[in-house]
């Protein structure tokens, strides 16, 4: 069983209309998301093998954030410049390169691709995924290659604004 979690980057700074987006840190919503869906995986029991993020400021931030509340070692983080705004393509190549080895993988990077990935894997689960929103996906498989034709089994859809 290969695990897949799904996850958008937190709430981004606007208050530089001049800043590169991809300099674009964490505003205060964001820095206070990020740890808090950590803690939600920590509650759900999840134990990840390998984090792979955007290098991207806000995407960077959010996956730091995330793997300290797991106790994940941020050195440990993959970083990977191309799903800097990866379209659906660009993240399954990430994860096809993904050793077998590794069951349980979250990748953290951008919208629109992220929400068309989720909807490419789950048949259109979401319309729009949240800011710091998490899709953690199951499937029967024993190689990273094989997921576009399994079928994905949802273990959870969780959001920073979702009451549990």
């Amino acid at each position: 069983m290969k695990t897949l979690i799904l996850t958008r980057h937190a709430k981004s700074d606007w208050s530089n209309l001049h800043q590169k987006d991809f300099d674009r840190e964490l505003n205060e919503r964001g820095l206070r998301d990020a740890p808090m869906m950590g803690k939600r995986l920590l509650n759900r029991n999840i134990q990840l093998d390998l984090l792979v993020s955007s290098t991207a400021k806000r995407a960077a931030q959010t996956a730091k954030l995330i793997a300290k509340e797991l106790k994940y070692a941020s050195g440990e983080v993959q970083w990977v410049d191309s799903l800097y705004h990866a379209p659906p393509a660009i993240i399954q190549e990430a994860i096809f390169g993904i050793s077998n080895k590794i069951n349980t993988l979250m990748i953290v990077c951008h919208n629109p691709g992220i929400t068309d990935f989720v909807n490419k894997l789950t048949n259109h689960l979401i319309e729009d995924m949240p800011t710091c929103g998490m899709c953690a996906l199951q499937f029967p498989v024993e190689k990273w290659e094989d997921l576009p034709t399994a079928k994905a089994q949802l273990l959870f859809y969780d959001f920073p604004k979702n009451s549990l």
